[in-house]
């Protein structure tokens, strides 16, 4: 939502959602911040053990 620049409203009707699952939505994810980092953080890892690279890569 905040990366594509969209309002909860518009959220809730881009993916066909009542507005109040929205809510529901940024109101988990405030409250629980720490346990999402700490989630996005091991999948990260995980997939870098796995020979994935997050780094750009140069086109020549």
């Amino acid at each position: 939502m905040l990366v594509n620049d969209l309002t909860p409203e518009e959220t809730a009707d881009n993916w066909d959602l009542p507005l109040a699952a929205i809510h529901e939505v940024i109101r988990y994810c405030e409250s629980h911040q720490e346990l999402l980092k700490m989630e996005a953080d091991e999948e990260r890892y995980r997939l870098e053990e796995q020979g994935v690279s997050f780094e750009p890569q140069t086109i020549n």
